[in-house]
């Protein structure tokens, strides 16, 4: 029965991928798009195909429903827009996120991807030999034919082989053993703007096979500055992006700087504070066990409460007082149901709060989110990294939520 309601929710996904366009965006720029891929397009044998075939309409799947989401605007007060939450201090500030010109270029591409599937497929491939992204295993693998065809080194092989630290690496085991029920079941729920659903519920291929990175886990002079629960409990995947599945580098000649996937995190821990030059997006997924288990932080590198202590031509050093009387208001909750979007510009010091104390089994739970990085062609600045702060009273320490923070922004280049 699962499996025919799954087919049922693709069948519709995918009778009218050629969707309705927003306003803002020009029919002549979408119809017969040309692509320039990133890399050599792949040729599979007909029995690789059967699988890739699978995998890329379900990636088609994700896309859609992402473009439609972030343009739905039926739900706030803005036009062909949803609604995103990109400062959490002040009371939290709120914009329309189709109002930043990054977020048209991303939807954009992610219609012109759909409008023209066939062309968009010559940059598609299941990526099963690169050597850094992983299979989740468990019941994920088992519920897709594609993770089965398409082999992969495991999480478990990854925690075992490639982590040193004994405490990352236990935890990895436990955030492996559980992965799958952390994606999947009746607390994981689109965001209202979403037209279907695109959780492993109803994509299980794309969930168990996109190639997924436990991007903190392994040793590194940057996850000093971490958590050991978070570097045992991350973990993202990209589809559609310079590191995904669909990788394209130009169409009709403007280079794509789209990144969109999906992101787990583990409960009763704390992303940690961090910056980055490129914007980035989240929808949150879940459904909370308890009101506030959900908490975000973003303040804008503009904002009266950063403060310059160090500049270069290449780097500002900044602080933030997170020990203030009034810092526990400025962390917001939000869940599927409750300012599920969230934008961060370019900058912006941002940081995850999840709670564990409400759940009756913490450790089969996570936040699980859909993901985006919407100008990542920009190589100028910091593409693809992630820039941790720190304890500004322990310099290469984790910072604290209850402390002064310290964290180096780019100085962003246009």
């Amino acid at each position: 029965m699962k499996k025919t309601l799954i087919a049922l929710s693709l069948l519709y996904a995918n009778s009218a991928l050629a969707a309705n366009l927003p306003d803002f965006l020009d029919q002549a720029d979408i119809d017969n798009a040309q692509f320039t891929c990133l890399g050599e397009p792949v040729a599979y044998s007909a029995a690789d195909q059967k699988y890739v075939d699978m995998l890329w309409d379900e990636t088609l799947t994700y896309l859609k429903a992402y473009a439609i989401a972030l343009t739905n605007g039926e739900n706030s007060h803005c036009l062909n827009s949803d609604e995103a939450l990109f400062d959490s201090t002040q009371g939290g500030q709120k914009m329309c996120i189709m109002d930043r010109r990054d977020m048209k270029l991303m939807v954009k591409n992610i219609y012109q991807v759909i409008n023209n599937p066939e062309q968009a497929k010559q940059c598609f491939g299941a990526r099963e030999n690169v050597n850094w992204i992983y299979n989740p295993g468990g019941e994920l693998t088992k519920n897709s034919p594609v993770a089965q065809h398409f082999k992969r080194t495991t999480f478990d092989e990854f925690f075992k082989t490639k982590v040193t630290n004994k405490e990352v690496k236990k935890i990895g085991k436990t955030f492996t053993k559980n992965f799958a029920k952390m994606v999947t079941g009746e607390e994981v729920k689109m965001p209202a703007a979403f037209p279907y659903d695109i959780s492993a519920n109803a994509l299980p291929n794309l969930w168990a096979a996109a190639g997924w990175f436990p991007m903190y886990a392994e040793e590194s002079k940057r996850n000093d500055k971490n958590f050991n629960n978070i570097r045992g409990g991350y973990a993202y995947a990209e589809i559609f992006g310079h590191w995904g599945l669909l990788r394209i580098d130009e169409i009709n000649g403007e280079k794509v700087g789209a990144e969109v996937g999906m992101t787990v995190q583990s409960v009763d821990t704390l992303y940690p504070y961090h910056n980055h030059a490129i914007s980035e997006i989240y929808y949150n997924m879940r459904v909370p066990a308890c009101a506030n288990q959900f908490k975000s932080f973003a303040v804008r590198e503009d904002s009266p409460l950063v403060h310059t202590v160090k500049e270069d031509d290449k780097m500002r050093r900044v602080q933030f007082d997170a020990a203030q009387p009034n810092g526990h208001t400025m962390w917001l909750a939000g869940s599927a149901s409750q300012d599920a979007l969230l934008y961060f510009h370019q900058n912006t010091i941002h940081a995850f709060d999840v709670d564990g104390s409400c759940e009756a089994k913490p450790e089969e739970r996570a936040i699980v989110s859909v993901w985006a990085r919407s100008n990542a062609n920009d190589k100028r600045n910091d593409y693809g990294t992630t820039l941790l702060c720190e304890s500004a009273k322990n310099p290469g320490t984790p910072a604290n939520k209850d402390e002064v923070i310290q964290c180096d922004l780019t100085k962003l280049k246009w």
